[in-house]
């Protein structure tokens, strides 16, 4: 499946180098793991049991330039009115890695961000940090897959989708 010094996308650490596929002592038991290094975060390692089907699940491959240019090419999603029904299909797409569904996400809770913005009133606590999560794995993807920085990412994706939209 994966092999070390490949690069992946994992859950919201973002993109991660494989570093090591080796034995630890999980559980008092030795099994297979994986080990990431987030490229833009090296104080973090990660250990992943190759055994556990949920968590190499959260491992994607990272796309090609062309399917994100693609993937912005696609109309934003539309705006659920519910709140409850919103905060958990953010949570859902924060959990997925969906990189398409964390894109529709940044999207709507910008558009949302503007409009709450021209009536005096914010994000709220929970939007704001589901966008801030949807962020970190997208710009690591974007950064790593474009070969730009992580901080050059919100600048491009704007100039792509043809507005002063940072996602």
């Amino acid at each position: 499946m994966f092999q070390v010094g490949d690069a992946v996308s994992y859950g919201t650490s973002g993109v991660c180098a494989i570093t090591d596929c080796k034995k630890v002592r999980l559980a008092g038991k030795l099994c297979d793991c994986y080990i990431l290094e987030p490229v833009y975060d090296h104080s973090m390692r990660i250990c992943v049991p190759c055994g556990s089907e949920v968590l190499v699940q959260r491992m994607h491959a990272l796309p090609s330039r062309e399917e994100l240019m693609a993937l912005l090419r696609e109309p934003a999603p539309q705006h659920e009115p519910d709140p409850g029904l919103r905060r958990e299909q953010y949570r859902r797409t924060l959990q997925s890695g969906d990189r398409r569904a964390l894109l529709g996400m940044v999207r709507d809770l910008y558009t949302e961000r503007r409009r709450r913005h021209a009536a005096g009133r914010q994000l709220s606590g929970y939007e704001d940090s589901a966008l801030r999560e949807a962020q970190n794995i997208l710009h690591s993807e974007f950064a790593y897959t474009l070969g730009i920085a992580p901080g050059e990412v919100p600048a491009f994706i704007a100039r792509a989708l043809g507005d002063s939209e940072e996602a």
